[in-house]
């Protein structure tokens, strides 16, 4: 597929494309990894920032995760002291502890910490952390207390306009992400979001070029669609008010003019009857979850698109039909990743970027896990594809 590129306004080239479903359990923080890497496998440079403050990418990528999962406690007891598995997990929180304590102003809070205290010097591009592995991705990490700028944001959100005070707040994020992505020269950035509908993933999904929903064949998703179909719009309507707003136009770092279109539908986190192949490259589902796919994609066709198009957040439909994507809009289907995910985890990479050293495997156990990862390579490398033709466009 031919990918062009699109200029944007003032000669800037970073799009963003935002990770968002407030249903949490979809796997946004794992396709942000996989699409982001991806997207560098392409040969673009990518930024990707970590702004749920649970941190979940920034401990996947630098292999810092705060906590020891529950299914690894033996008995629900706990690990015994001394044992390897107690070990790593001291090695990991001594490594976190360590990370989040000298790399504070490398951290999406840390940066932004001037606009939000009003100190008198300007936000600066943060020093970003270049991922291991994959040249021309790099990692803006999280931190736990980004929390603590949910009620000023929502506040000057709803107030700048009668209180200049407060002003500098609401394109605070996306100066701050665009600074950074000119200084690393990114052609992307794509963030990680927290599943809520609080003022600051109101204002990153406001700031988007794209924007991506995860979902799981479920009907809490379905749900979830539902409540997006009133609350996007609802979200694109202050965003276009905010940037004719004449006292945000004023700010130090004006809110933009908001160009987000919906990019589409991930349907992931289900299980095969049958394998990929050529012919069908995301495998066959099993029965039950091949009937909640479809009840995903039927809400997504029948509410949630028509309730975005009618608001101005989708691209022409042609565009979609273009790159390939259905009339669901549903740019992926991507199945479970069962025992790749944590050897994924372990050496922080991708799923389709597994070697077979990683893998340790042999016999039919390794040919299954090799025809796994091909399936999710082509899977990916589409998904990174359609993104792509759909970002060339003008939006």
């Amino acid at each position: 597929m031919s990918i062009k590129t699109t200029h944007k306004p003032g000669g800037f080239m970073a799009q963003i494309i935002s990770m968002f479903n407030h249903k949490g359990g979809v796997s946004k923080t794992t396709t942000t990894f996989n699409l982001a890497w991806m997207l560098a496998n392409k040969g673009k440079r990518v930024l990707m920032v970590d702004a749920d403050p649970q941190c979940n990418l920034t401990g996947v990528v630098l292999g810092l995760n705060p906590e020891w999962p529950d299914d690894d406690l033996e008995d629900g007891l706990g690990l015994l002291e001394g044992d390897e598995e107690s070990e790593d997990f001291d090695k990991t929180q001594s490594a976190a502890e360590d990370f989040w304590t000298t790399n504070f102003e490398k951290t999406l809070f840390g940066a932004l910490k001037p606009a939000f205290d009003s100190e008198p010097r300007m936000l600066e591009a943060v020093d970003c952390i270049p991922v291991e592995g994959r040249d021309g991705l790099f990692l803006l990490p999280g931190h736990l207390r980004l929390g603590e700028y949910e009620v000023s944001l929502g506040i000057a959100q709803e107030l700048a306009g009668s209180m200049p005070a407060l002003r500098n707040l609401p394109g605070a994020m996306h100066y701050l992400l665009t600074q950074t992505a000119e200084k690393l020269d990114i052609d992307y950035v794509v963030i990680d979001m927290s599943p809520s509908l609080g003022a600051l993933n109101q204002n990153l999904v406001s700031i988007s070029d794209q924007l991506i929903v995860p979902t799981s064949p479920d009907f809490f998703s379905i749900m979830a669609l539902q409540s997006l179909a009133r609350v996007l719009p609802r979200w694109g309507r202050w965003a276009k008010t905010a940037s004719q707003n004449e006292v945000l136009g004023e700010a130090s770092y004006p809110f933009p003019e908001p160009r987000l279109k919906l990019g589409g539908l991930v349907i992931q986190r289900y299980r095969l009857y049958r394998s990929a192949t050529d012919d069908e490259p995301y495998g066959t589902p099993t029965g039950p979850f091949q009937s909640w796919i479809e009840k995903v994609e039927e809400a997504s066709r029948d509410q949630f698109v028509p309730a975005l198009a009618a608001s101005g957040l989708t691209f022409d439909m042609d565009a979609y039909e273009a790159a390939g994507i259905p009339s669901s809009l549903v740019l992926a289907q991507v199945q479970e990743f069962n025992s790749l995910l944590p050897k994924s985890q372990d050496f922080h990479v991708p799923v389709y970027e597994l070697s077979d050293v990683q893998l340790g495997q042999a016999g039919i156990v390794l040919e299954g896990s090799r025809a796994q990862i091909e399936s999710l390579n082509r899977i990916f490398s589409q998904f990174a594809d359609r993104v792509l033709e759909l970002l060339s466009r003008e939006s």
